[in-house]
């Protein structure tokens, strides 16, 4: 079984009763802050991934450097994948629980590429335009990449929408090349 498939066995247990005890967002936010912590600190993450490490040892890290600051249910939830010896697995559980959440709420995580730095109003624009082709809302990550000369390139889902200048030359060009004008 995959890292993911196992992940999201565990994901679906803590997002029910996260949703029970009205703290889906509070532990979506503590899962990425925990994560990016670690990712901040290679003697955490080698303390993490190191399994001779003892299970206890790791819950008392844990308890002493976010109990209290986290909700109760992620710190009892970062207890058990101790206890269960997942703790290894965090990263992956971040990232799913992230991805979970999403789906459950409907949105949709998109990344656009444009040529240059659009303002806000057209970041909304572009958001609106992709929400109703998806029929999903959108959150949306900007990047500028000006190889693409112009326009944007946008990844949703599993989905890449292309309408760069760069896009549009190229598929000029294949229209030249197969004789096709008139299009």
């Amino acid at each position: 079984m995959t890292n993911r498939k196992v992940a999201r066995k565990y994901n679906l247990a803590l997002y029910f009763t996260a949703e029970e005890l009205k703290s889906v967002d509070k532990v979506k936010q503590d899962l990425y802050d925990i994560k990016k912590s670690i990712e901040g600190s290679k003697e955490l993450s080698n303390f993490i991934l190191t399994p001779v490490i003892s299970a206890e040892k790791k819950t008392n890290v844990f308890k002493a450097m976010f109990e209290g600051k986290v909700d109760d249910l992620t710190i009892r939830f970062l207890v058990f994948l101790c206890e269960k010896n997942r703790i290894n697995l965090l990263f992956d559980i971040a990232d799913d629980f992230q991805a979970l959440v999403n789906e459950k709420q409907g949105i949709v995580l998109a990344k656009v590429k444009t040529a240059i730095d659009i303002t806000d109003s057209e970041k909304k624009a572009l958001i609106d335009k992709l929400k109703l082709y998806t029929g999903k809302d959108i959150k949306a990550t900007f990047t500028v990449d000006p190889a693409i000369k112009g326009g944007f390139i946008a990844s949703v889902d599993d989905r890449i929408i292309d309408a760069s200048i760069i896009r549009q030359l190229e598929l000029l060009k294949e229209r030249f090349l197969m004789g096709s004008f008139n299009n």
